[in-house]
């Protein structure tokens, strides 16, 4: 070896030339995929183009080369050569080196002179001639390409050259292997260093789609050629569940479009029916097989040929998505595949478990501050109504509280005055300039809220054109408000835009329809107990307790406004004697039919009451006590002319007063009762209006 690494003089002084390029892609011959990057780190280009060098000083050939081998692919790691007709080997000259027989019996080839073999032409090959082609063979026994020094003259090869180049092959296959071993290293260390920037997004809850590319992007790179995806499974209310597109960092946007939506079903894709069966699905060629048949133009735009789809199945057992590998030749997966495969779909459940955690965890806070300002708007109507305040001031609670809650562009307190119209009784709106005015009537549509109320049982959502009515906006809400089992009105939220109330809206509406269904009835309950405070039992009439309260008003409002103000007392003559006579159920019927008689004669905003036994007064605001005087003898007239008076005997007294400058209610009152005692003692049956004398005979009737 040592003579055949000995060169002469004139080889020295020869200078060897190399091309810059190192390596060269080979198509592969007829039936072989696609072309494969040579994938050498510097150190092995190095190293190879010394051996190739080597290889060509010593033996003292033109050109010597090294191709590999990478399954059926071929490529050229190095040549090294001073004729520059092999500077640009390609997939003839390795053809014309018989490199496929070489690697595929896995023995040297040694040719002294080739043209009698059928070599191609000098002018097309660099006029290959003798060869010594020795393959890369392994203690495995795999072969990994060939070492081949080539010479352009006939030439007997020796033993030596041949155990030189075999020695150089040895020592270029270690140099591959190391490459390879540093590749592999490189590339765990990648898919590690991959692993660790998921779990630390996982971790920092970056978005799921971010998360799920960089798990692509760090699975595509341990296996060179592999393109990725991964699909979430999507529930569908009423219907078959459906495959959403959520990453595919290496693949064309046109793919995402075209697998987006699949329905989980046997033959829809491989993603489907993975998802369908609960278990991993290998296609070897998309285009052929029974699921993939339907989809082989999108798998032959984008070059590929075997696809594999792997369940995501969650903690819990249900089935969270897919994971899709493709290759551009069709391949199963082996035990490396299956590596990347299983610790991908780990993390990706992972993340999407983790997602959505935070995703229910953000529903459920959601779900609480909804929760809480419901809360809050009911306590403060409910406080409102337990208080006793007015009902005008809860309305206009509950339409600001109902619309704040609901996020909705305005609210309202509509009445139901009757079957045609309705009132609205308290208004709030973020748009102040389409507000319905408090007291507006409106008339009921055919399709309107309370025809829905009708239809749906007390709450409804609807959507109508802004302005077929006048709330003027388009999707609605309401919920009746009941009152005694009747539908006494609405609470309604109304919204602009597109975006509908959703169902839950209705349970909160309700809530506070019958919060104001509470405050109608407490305030009507407590119209009815103040009203029967005030009013007389027996005839309906206000009470002694209203009169006093209503004289002291109008003596009030008379002195403020300089105006006229009479009191007229009237009392029943001999009244124990009809008592008497006639039993206590005639005079009871006697002072109803009296009050009806004498509430015909009033006018309105008059006040007639029962202060006694069988006393009655009238306040007359705005009447002077001339004219009163007029209005109660035409009173006593009207009622001396019924019957049941003549049957009776039933004839009145009555006493007239008029306010002066400077007296009280009691003042005005007294003075009444000073003319009607004089009616009294003058013979009963007359009007007697007030004079000054009366006081004075009244102190001395009261000495005596």
């Amino acid at each position: 070896h040592v003579c055949a690494l000995k060169l002469s003089s004139k080889a020295q002084k020869r200078p060897m030339t190399k091309n810059v390029e190192s390596h060269w892609s080979i198509r592969p011959p007829e039936g072989r995929e696609r072309e494969c990057r040579p994938d050498l780190d510097a150190h092995a280009t190095a190293a190879l183009d010394r051996l190739t060098r080597w290889a060509a000083k010593a033996l003292r050939a033109p050109a010597a080369l090294i191709s590999l081998v990478d399954g059926d692919h071929f490529h050229v790691a190095s040549c090294t050569s001073d004729d520059p007709r092999f500077a640009s080997p390609d997939e003839r000259l390795l053809t014309a080196l018989h490199c496929e027989q070489v690697t595929a019996t896995a023995t040297p080839l040694v040719v002294d002179d080739g043209r009698g073999r059928g070599a191609p032409a000098e002018q097309d090959l660099g006029a290959v001639v003798a060869y010594v082609n020795v393959p890369l063979l392994s203690s495995s026994g795999h072969v990994r390409g060939s070492f081949c020094v080539v010479d352009t003259r006939p030439r007997p090869w020796r033993i030596e050259d041949v155990e030189l180049v075999t020695e150089l092959a040895a020592s270029a296959l270690t140099e591959v292997e190391l490459q390879a071993a540093r590749a592999d290293a490189d590339r765990e260390k990648r898919w590690t260093d991959g692993q660790q920037a998921v779990l630390e997004l996982i971790a920092a809850r970056a978005p799921l789609q971010q998360t799920l590319s960089e798990l692509l992007l760090a699975a595509e790179a341990h296996s060179p050629g592999m393109l990725t995806a991964i699909l979430l499974r999507e529930p569908v209310r009423g219907g078959p569940d459906v495959m959403r597109h959520i990453a595919s960092p290496s693949l064309p946007r046109s793919y995402a479009t075209g697998i987006d939506g699949l329905t989980v079903a046997e033959g829809q894709g491989i993603c489907g029916t993975c998802v369908h069966r609960g278990e991993q699905v290998v296609v070897t060629d998309l285009a052929r097989d029974p699921l993939t048949a339907e989809y082989a133009e999108y798998a032959e735009e984008r070059g590929v040929h075997a696809g594999w789809a792997t369940p995501i199945r969650s903690s819990r057992g249900p089935i969270l998505g897919c994971f899709e590998m493709y290759y551009t030749a069709g391949r199963e997966p082996d035990p490396d595949d299956q590596l990347i495969i299983d610790r991908s779909t780990h993390l990706a459940r992972l993340a999407i478990e983790q997602t959505e955690s935070a995703q229910a965890l953000r529903r459920n806070v959601r779900r609480a501050q909804t929760l809480a300002r419901e809360q809050t708007a009911v306590q403060r109507v409910a406080t409102s109504v337990a208080a006793g305040i007015e009902r005008e001031e809860i309305f206009a609670l509950v339409a600001e509280q109902v619309a704040r809650l609901l996020k909705a562009d305005g609210g309202h307190v509509l009445r139901l005055e009757d079957g045609l119209h309705y009132r609205n009784l308290a208004t709030w709106t973020r748009f102040p300039d389409r507000a319905l005015p408090t007291g507006a009537v409106g008339e009921h549509l055919p399709d309107g809220a309370f025809a829905h109320l009708r239809a749906s049982g007390g709450i409804s959502r609807m959507s109508l054109e802004p302005d077929a009515d006048l709330l003027h906006f388009r999707h609605r809400i309401a919920a009746a408000i009941q009152v005694d089992g009747e539908t006494w009105g609405v609470v309604i939220a109304l919204r602009d835009g597109r975006r509908e109330f959703p169902r839950e809206d209705e349970k909160r509406i309700a809530r506070f329809a019958q919060l104001v269904s509470v405050a109608v009835a407490n305030a009507e309950a407590h119209a009815r107990l103040a009203a029967q405070a005030l009013t007389d039992p027996l005839t309906d009439l206000a009470n002694r307790r209203a009169f006093d309260e209503r004289l002291e008003e109008e003596t009030e409002r008379a002195h403020r406004h300089t105006r006229a103000l009479s009191v007229v007392l009237v009392d029943v003559d001999n009244f124990k004697t009809i008592n008497d006579r006639f039993g206590h159920a005639s005079g009871d019927r006697v002072l109803v039919n009296l009050a009806d008689n004498l509430r015909t004669g009033m006018r309105t905003g008059d006040l007639l009451a029962r202060i006694g036994g069988d006393e009655m007064a009238m306040i007359l605001p705005d009447c002077r006590p001339e004219k009163a005087a007029h209005v109660a003898r035409r009173m006593l007239e009207s009622v001396a002319g019924k019957s049941m008076s003549q049957r009776h005997g039933v004839t009145l007294s009555a006493g007239v007063a008029g306010l002066t400058v400077g007296q009280t209610a009691d003042d005005l009152l007294r003075c009444a009762d000073q003319a009607l005692y004089r009616a009294k003692d003058e013979g009963r049956n007359q009007v007697i209006s007030y004079e000054e004398d009366m006081t004075a005979s009244s102190a001395m009737r009261l000495s005596a």
